[in-house]
């Protein structure tokens, strides 16, 4: 009895294998599903009267690749994990090598092992849905093709498109496939799919893969890598590249490249074992699991609204306001009036919300210059959002978020002017990334309906928003919250009140290490190229100039729970700002110098202010920006301003740029190992004072780990 796959032979003589995965929304490959697919297909190959063989699915995609859960929690030896690729490998070899035609009709996404799948078939027909895409999109998740992707690819694109497609996780739609040669026809508008496939079988119906033909050779390649100048070349700078971007961090870019260069060379079973032994290692690594479970468990889960409080009804907002048009304020209204909701975008005046307006137009005609959309959905869109200088304007709006500039007077102005004018039922949000939440309350009428929506700038780009709970808001309001950031396509993380919340908080860890360094000695070029070399996507010092350092000193300034250190920083900041008038990139001089239509470079004056010192350890420099960041966020969870590690683990790598490999802010304890962990930070703490000290509560965390993890079992 087969429960995920279903098995037809129709009065043809072809037989349908047909993907219906029980009680899953997507047909998914695991050892229970793939077992049962192979049994369906080693039938067709053995009957008789079979002629030919279409593989399809029920459901409204293909196949949406392995189960990344399963590969979370796989808790066999390497060697079993190798011999389970290397029996699906010989399975789809049969399909290959079976004499009897085999078409995949591919109805929706082929994604990971389903366009694996897929590309072991004879023939493969996709419909030309503009949603339908086809990829091997496993490096996206920290893995890579397991299933004989990378060597298939590689035989029907060559070297170069193969490892820009499988490096970037790239989703091709049919008309690019068919472009490609990954697929073979497209199935037009009125055309079914399986009739398609059928046809070809009877009347054009071959099976024999290219790569089984004994003159073939990888598209691009000479016979043998290394025989013709060129190739070998290819590769090493493709690695170069690799490293240039990821500084060793992934393993599954370095294995799948190396996967990749091997296999040219081999008959394609030779290559399929190569494929099998580097994806092994690459998903015993303990950074592909951090990968997996942050990417795809914790980040998957929050953008379903997994944060949102049991009981309440789903909330349908449909027009809500937007207090403030600048850069914040814009991006909000046009996400918002994307995911379909009318917004009243309010400034002081109507020019300047006309401006704000013109946010979204200009976001829309880059998509438009690529062919993403069309000048009648602009249109469409851009009605959807109303400019207005008018407090009345808000009068019938079910929800309002303010976005006005980061000062909690002119904040209470305006919620007093709105609330005065809303419904009483109306929420009330508030952008700020810094103000205790529980403050601005106290000018609301209302404080259980007061609420936290930090957004991220830009708004259109950066997924996370953290929604931060005051002392009064009510559950009820949470609720709502979590349903509008999921209809905006965002992903919510709930922290609970405190001055800079979680994310602005622990990320000033990381700007104030790096201007600490920078007093120091530690050269400032050093500094930022460290942080990139340990997975951040910025330097300390660059992304204080994008902040802007008289902004920083003015919040630092509001800031009356200041540590010794902090003090000193913001006394170092005062001195850069005024003394040495450097405020950052808006006034073309901060920390880097901004010349008009030239590359910025690292101001020259530091040299003299801050004299560089040579004895200095680049691992130190890197470990005391990470554990800046980890300590002060597993002072979060313990105070109760973040509920549960995972959600630190998020909202660091969506609002952070945490290094995605070591799974985020409390994964890294685990990733380095609690035990070192423990250790490093009582070294930084004696040479770097007390910033670097665990909590009482994290070290009794560690002593009762032992060896193993702190926060996470995998």
């Amino acid at each position: 009895m087969m429960n995920h796959i279903k098995y037809k032979v129709d009065g043809d003589g072809i037989a349908f294998v047909t993907w219906d995965v029980a009680n899953s929304p997507v047909n998914i490959m695991n050892e229970n599903t793939m077992p049962e697919f192979f049994t369906a297909i080693n039938q067709a190959i053995n009957d008789e009267k079979v002629k030919g063989i279409v593989i399809n699915s029920a459901k409204n995609d293909f196949i949406a690749g392995g189960d990344l859960k399963w590969f979370l929690n796989y808790d066999k030896s390497k060697q079993e994990c190798f011999e389970m690729l290397m029996e699906t490998n010989r399975n789809l070899r049969q399909l290959e090598t079976c004499n009897k035609p085999v078409v995949a009709a591919i109805n929706g996404l082929a994604l990971g092992g389903g366009c694996e799948v897929a590309l072991a078939c004879h023939y493969r027909i996709m419909d030309n849905n503009p949603k339908n895409k086809i990829g091997l999109v496993e490096c996206s998740v920290g893995l890579f093709p397991g299933a004989g992707g990378t060597q298939r690819y590689l035989r029907m694109l060559g070297p170069q498109k193969t490892i820009q497609y499988i490096t970037q996780s790239k989703k091709l739609s049919a008309e690019q496939a068919l472009k490609d040669g990954l697929v073979n026809e497209i199935c037009g508008d009125g055309e079914d799919i399986n009739a398609l496939a059928k046809q070809w079988i009877l009347t054009k119906g071959t099976s024999e893969q290219p790569w089984d033909h004994k003159k073939f050779k990888v598209p691009g390649t000479p016979v043998g890598i290394g025989q013709t100048s060129g190739v070998d070349e290819f590769f090493s700078v493709s690695n170069a590249l690799a490293y240039k971007t990821t500084h060793g961090n992934l393993p599954h870019i370095k294995n799948v490249l190396s996967a990749i260069y091997y296999g040219a060379s081999c008959h394609i079973d030779k290559a399929l074992e190569i494929e099998a032994r580097y994806f092994v290692d690459t998903l015993f690594s303990k950074e592909t699991k951090n990968i997996i479970r942050s990417s795809f468990v914790f980040i998957g889960d929050a953008a379903k609204g997994k944060s949102k409080p049991k009981g309440y009804e789903v909330v349908s907002f449909k027009k809500i306001g937007v207090l403030g048009a600048g850069m914040m304020g814009a991006g909000i209204a046009y996400v918002s009036a994307k995911a379909g909701l009318d917004v009243v975008l309010k400034d002081v005046s109507l020019e300047n919300a006309e401006r704000g307006k013109d946010y979204a137009k200009t976001q829309e005609q880059k998509l438009l210059k690529n062919g993403w959309t069309s000048e009648t959905k602009i249109e469409a869109l851009l009605q959807k959002i109303q400019p207005s200088n008018s407090v009345d304007d808000l009068a019938d709006c079910d929800l309002i978020i303010e976005a006005v500039f980061e000062n909690e007077k002119l904040k209470n102005a305006v919620t007093k002017e709105t609330e005065a004018v809303i419904g009483t039922a109306v929420i009330y949000a508030t952008n700020t990334s810094t103000i205790p939440i529980s403050k601005l309350a106290e000018a609301s009428s209302k404080s259980t309906q007061f609420i936290g929506l930090h957004f991220f700038s830009p708004v259109d780009k950066m997924p996370l928003v953290e929604i931060i709970m005051g002392k009064e808001t009510s559950e009820k309001t949470l609720a709502a919250a979590v349903d509008f950031v999921i209809k905006i396509r965002k992903v919510p993380i709930v922290v609970n009140d405190g001055r800079g919340f979680f994310t602005s908080r622990v990320f000033g860890k990381f700007v104030n290490e790096g201007i600490t360094m920078l007093t120091e000695g530690i050269p400032p070029a050093v500094i930022e190229n460290v942080a990139k070399k340990i997975g951040m996507p910025v330097g300390p010092l660059a992304i204080s100039d994008e902040v802007n350092l008289k902004l920083m000193l003015d919040i630092m300034s509001e800031d009356p729970t200041l540590t010794p250190h902090e003090i000193t920083l913001k006394n170092t900041v005062a001195s850069i700002v005024e003394t040495h008038h450097r405020t950052g990139k808006k006034e073309e001089k901060g920390f880097y110098d901004y010349p008009t239509n030239e590359k910025k470079s690292i101001w020259k004056g530091w040299e003299k202010i801050y004299p560089p010192q040579s004895d200095f350890d680049e691992e130190e420099v890197g470990k005391r920006m990470l554990f800046a960041m980890v300590i002060d966020a597993y002072k979060c969870l313990d105070s109760g301003v973040i509920r549960e590690p995972k959600d630190a683990d998020v909202g660091s790598i969506l609002g952070l740029g945490f290094p995605i490999h070591t799974g985020g802010v409390m994964s890294y304890i685990d990733y380095i190992g609690a035990t070192e962990f423990a250790s490093y930070s009582e070294n930084l703490a004696q040479k770097y004072g007390e910033r670097f000290k665990l909590p009482e509560s994290l070290k009794t965390s560690i002593q009762e780990a032992g060896t193993h993890r702190v926060f996470y079992k995998n």
